[in-house]
Formats: C-alpha cells, sequence, structure tokens
C-alpha cells in the first residue's frame, strides 16, 4: 500500500521540480507628464512650486546642491477604503507613485529654500529616463514605483509667454555643426546652449544671429528685433529643441507665428 501511494507522489514531485518558478511580474508604464501633473492632488501637493522636466531644463541656473535629489514613489494597487470593489488599474497606481514622489521633492524643495525643481528625469535600477514628456513607472504585481531625480535651483524664471513650436527632426539640440552659420557663429549657438530658459536663437538670412536668454518673450523679441531693421530671420532653437527646418517655407520667421499657452487663449 505504502509503496502504491509512493510512486504516485515522486511522480508529481519530479513534474513540480521540472516547472519554472513564476516570474515577478514587472510591467513598464509610459506616464504623460502633461496628464499626469494636471490632477489637483498634484497641484495641491506642489503649491506655487514650479516644475521643469528633462535635463537640459536645469542648464544655466544656480543650484542649491551641486548633486540630484532623489525620490520613490509607492502607488498600491489595494484601494484604501475597503468598501472599494475593484483594484486600482496600472495607470491609476502609476499616478499615484508619481504623486508620492512628487510631494517627496517637493517638501524636500522647501526645506531647502528652492525657488524651483528642474532637471526632473525618471530612473528605475540606475537607468535614467530623460523625457520631459513622460516618466517610466514599473508596476508589479500589488504595486507601481515611480522614481524620480530632480535638481534645486536657487532662482528662477517662469516659463516661456508663447507655446513653444514643436521641435524638427533637422538636428539634435547640441549638434552644433548642424546650425547653419559659419564657425563664429556656431560658436556663439554654443554658448547660448549654456544660457538659462527661456531662451530663443535665430539665425539671419545673411549668416548674422542673434538670442536671448532668461526672459519669457525671448522668441518674440528675437523675431521682432529681426522685423525692426527690415532683415529676415528665422527661429533655430527654443529653450530645449531645434525648431529649424530646411524648408524655408516651414520656418518660424515672425512673432505672429507664434501661439499662446492654452491658458492664455
Amino acid at each position: 500500500m505504502f509503496r502504491a501511494l509512493l510512486l504516485p507522489l515522486l511522480t508529481l514531485c519530479t513534474a513540480l521540480a521540472v516547472i519554472p518558478a513564476a516570474q515577478a511580474r514587472n510591467e513598464t508604464v509610459k506616464l504623460p507628464v502633461d496628464k499626469a501633473m494636471a490632477d489637483t492632488r498634484v497641484h495641491d501637493a506642489l503649491g506655487e512650486l514650479p516644475l521643469r522636466f528633462g535635463s537640459a531644463s536645469a542648464m544655466g541656473l544656480e543650484l542649491i546642491v551641486p548633486g540630484d535629489v532623489l525620490a520613490r514613489g509607492v502607488g498600491s494597487m489595494i484601494p484604501d477604503d475597503p468598501r472599494a470593489r475593484r483594484h486600482l488599474d496600472d495607470a491609476q497606481a502609476c499616478q499615484l507613485a508619481f504623486e508620492d514622489a512628487l510631494t517627496q521633492i517637493a517638501q524636500e524643495a522647501r526645506r531647502a529654500g528652492a525657488a524651483a525643481v528642474v532637471g526632473l528625469v525618471s530612473e528605475f535600477k540606475d537607468e535614467l529616463v530623460d523625457d520631459p514628456h513622460s516618466v517610466d513607472c514599473h508596476v508589479g504585481s500589488a504595486k507601481a514605483y515611480v522614481t524620480l531625480r530632480g535638481r534645486f535651483a536657487r532662482s528662477f524664471v517662469p516659463a516661456s509667454a508663447r507655446r513653444l513650436p514643436p521641435a524638427t527632426d533637422f538636428a539634435a539640440l547640441d549638434d552644433v555643426k548642424a546650425v547653419p552659420l559659419s564657425d563664429e557663429g556656431r560658436e556663439r549657438y554654443a554658448h547660448f546652449l549654456t544660457l538659462p530658459w527661456p531662451r530663443a536663437f535665430v539665425v539671419y538670412e545673411d549668416g548674422a544671429w542673434r538670442y536671448y536668454a532668461k526672459d519669457p518673450e525671448a522668441m518674440t523679441k528675437a523675431l521682432d528685433y529681426c522685423a525692426r531693421q527690415g532683415r529676415r530671420c528665422w527661429l533655430y532653437a527654443a529653450d530645449d529643441r531645434v525648431v529649424w527646418s530646411a524648408d524655408a517655407a516651414r520656418r518660424i520667421g515672425s512673432s505672429s507665428q507664434l501661439e499662446l499657452p492654452a491658458a492664455a487663449q
């Protein structure tokens, strides 16, 4: 009798032994920054503290501390309210994790006396995701995690008074050699890249250039200056992007082509 029971048991153990161990869930969710920032709880946590995403947004600003400030946010899929019938989905848990990370950073920024949090990027296992438009959220079986790195600025200039034109695929922002200017003009563009936002760089038809920085009206002032001179110029770069096009018909050569932010329309 004992042997009769032992054989099936050994067979079952052997079968279980060859089944691979279940892999822990680890999904990556791209959380759009504009949508995540629109939540009222984010506004409550931040108050009037300005935030800027993307490492380029810290360029040219005086920082309070030399290194990054790290915050790890956690969002549970299990609702706090025991009466809730459903668990949160991935996007909802990621939103909570994002809010948790931002709340931590905002609290640290206020304690440090920061005027703004800039250069915000997301991270997972020491891999940075430098995207001003989204952050990476990693979702497990029951919780979501968002890790943010940011820098505290001692002073801060408000965002551009006009909506930034969309970036083109003409060249990377730091590709100095791609700028359609002489070597001297490219040197000035390289200097422009070290200047604080809001900023704008224009290229003249005759090969000259002009730029403004740390000015919410940088784009408007640069283009209007060309107009007052009676000379033709186009916007090459603004803040963190190149907006120049090889097609002259698609370039921005007048401040009338610039749009007001949605809130001002």
